[in-house]
Formats: C-alpha cells, structure tokens, sequence
C-alpha cells in the first residue's frame, strides 16, 4: 500500500511539472519533504514507545526497574529534543531548493518574454516587406518605427535573460553549497547527540542488578544516584555541543603565480642569504695559515690491501700537527740525519742526488 501510494504521488509530481517545466527539480522537493515526515513519523513513534515504556515501568512493583525506566524516559524525551532540531534542518535544506526553483521560474518567465519580442519582431518585418510595395511613404516610416522598437525591446530582453542566467547559475552553486554543508554538520550532530544519548543509556542499563543464582530477596539496587548523575552529564553535554561556523568566503578568481622554489633549511631567515654562503665568507676571510691547519687537520682511512706501496712520510720532530709551512723558520726541526727542508722533501718524493 506504501509503495503504490508512492508510485501515485511521484506520478503526480510529474504531472503538475508538466505545463511548468523542471520536473526533477519538482521531485527533489517532494521528496524531501518525504523525507521530513518520515523523519517526523519516526520520532514520534520513538517517543510513543519510550512514554509506553515508562508508564509500564510505574505501575510495577520493581523498584530499580521504576528507576532506571524513569531516567531512560528523561534521556528519550533529550533525543526527542535532538530530532526535532535535525527535522528543521531538513526543512531549512527543503527551502534552497524551493528557492532555486524560484530562480528558474523567473529565468523562464525572461527567456519567454525574448520569444515573444522575436515573434514580434518578426512579424513587423514581415508587414514591412508588404508594405515596401503598395503602402505609402508615412506607413513604411511607421513600420520602421516599430521596428526599432521591437528591435530595441528585443536586445533589452536578451540582456535580460543573459543577466538572469549568470545571476540564477550563481545563486544555485551557492545555495546549493550552503545547504549541503548545513546539512552535513546537521548529521554530525545529530550523530554525536546521538552517542552522547545512548551511551548514557548503557551506562544507566548496567545498573540494573544482576540476577544469576542468587535469592531475589538478596538483590540490592544501588544505583539511582549514579543513574541521575550519568543523565545529567549527559544532559551538559548535549547543551554544550557547539557546531562549526561555516562561512562562504567567495574565491578569488585571479590565478596567481606559484610561490618560488623553497628548500627547508637552506636560507637563512634572519638574513635571507643561504648558510653555505656564511660559511664561505668566512673560511675565505681566514687567514691562509688557519687554512693549512684545516688540510692537515683531517682523518685519513688506509684501505685494507692498498696496491701499491706508498712513500714513507717524512718525519718531522715537532709537537704539533701544524704542517711545516704554516710555521715560522726558526720552529723547523730538522732530523738527525743533517739535511735541510728541501732535501727532505725532495726525498719523501722519491728524488736522488746526481
């Protein structure tokens, strides 16, 4: 019965779209509102179930059941509370589309508006070409009167429907935006409320005493004050829950340029220069002789099986790593063996005397 009555009401949608037009638009609307009263429809039912519930529960002699079923039906009566605000915004979505269907309504009227200027434009060509044989001279002026004039309504109703067009394809990607993103944070919250609810409602459910083997006379009920703190914090936490504030700033439509290229950590940012730049400044502003120590100063790694032998080093009698260079004359140790500088390194590099 549900279906064939859904089948005769989206039959007559359709219909009624017939003579206007945007027939699907028509649909999402009825649809919607559908979906609203069925919405409606289930809570209602929910809170029938819950106050029929508790009504049960008071007439029975069972105290922790009287309890827990009151706390539940105060929980019920906060998530009534809840659909009711998710049903409205169901309603307010309902509404952008109502009003896109408004603006097409309004582009149709403009666009019918321009057929009837062009059939009028039309047929005053037509006289005129009657005319230009057999009427008189003040007739074909008249005729050329009213044909600028439906030529001028003409352009000006052109201009109206491009402007209606842009202006109504504007309006429904912002309406359109602005509902699906109210609606989904509707859902968000209704689903959070939701869990806020019926976790509390677990937690008021578990008081209930177990009963396994023990006497009935033996059970103690304990948690009422606990049952009425649970629905209370979860009472704080339905009223406090704040959603976001979407606001539609319109985007820029000048495409800019990319930013440059950037490497983190490569540019310095107190001097926007980069730091292998410092560093070459400076080891270029050292003196000569720091720089020789920096080349002696530096950990050499033989390998295992070299190829070749390589050349003794020469031996130097000095305390120091500073190479001989970098040292003043009078510091030059020689060796025992009596040679002077050069001949010790004319030596080291595998030179003979002639």
């Amino acid at each position: 019965m549900d279906r064939a009555s859904k089948v005769l009401r989206r039959s007559s949608v359709r219909l009624r779209s017939l003579g206007a037009g945007h027939s699907d638009l028509n649909m999402v609307i009825s649809e919607l509102k559908d979906l609203r009263h069925a919405t409606k429809a289930f809570m209602s039912a929910q809170n029938s179930a819950s106050q029929d519930m508790v009504k049960w529960a008071t007439c029975d002699e069972n105290r922790a059941i009287q309890d827990i079923m009151s706390q539940l039906g105060e929980l019920n009566s906060m998530w009534t509370d809840v659909q009711k605000d998710f049903i409205e915004h169901l309603k307010t979505f309902k509404n952008h589309f109502e009003l896109i269907l408004e603006g097409e309504k309004q582009l149709d009227i403009a666009q019918n508006q321009l057929a009837s200027c062009e059939l009028n434009e039309q047929r005053i060509r037509k006289e005129l070409k009657r005319a230009s044989k057999k009427a008189t001279e003040e007739e074909i002026n008249n005729l050329e009167i009213k044909l600028s004039q439906a030529e001028r309504a003409k352009y000006l109703a052109q201009l109206e429907v491009v402007e209606l067009s842009h202006k109504n394809e504007a309006v429904k990607v912002v309406r359109l935006k602005e509902g699906l993103l109210k609606l989904s944070e509707a859902y968000v919250e209704l689903a959070n409320k939701c869990a806020i609810i019926f976790e509390a409602q677990r937690e008021v459910s578990h008081y209930l005493p177990d009963v396994h083997s023990r006497d009935m006379n033996e059970l103690k009920y304990t948690g009422s004050g606990a049952c009425k703190q649970a629905v209370a914090k979860a009472r704080d936490r339905v009223q406090l829950y704040k959603r976001h504030n979407y606001r539609l700033v319109p985007s820029s439509s000048i495409i800019e340029d990319p930013p440059p290229p950037y490497t983190p950590g490569f540019y310095n940012p107190a001097t926007g220069r980069p730091y292998n730049e410092a560093t070459d400044n400076c080891l270029n502003s050292q003196p000569p002789v720091i720089q020789r120590q920096r080349a002696v100063a530096t950990v050499t790694i033989s390998p295992s099986c070299p190829p070749y032998p390589s050349p003794s080093p020469p031996h130097y009698n000095i305390s120091t790593s500073i190479a001989p260079s970098a040292r003043q004359p009078n510091e030059v140790r020689h060796s025992g063996s009596g040679n002077n500088y050069e001949d010790e390194l004319s030596g080291a590099m595998g030179a003979t005397h002639i």
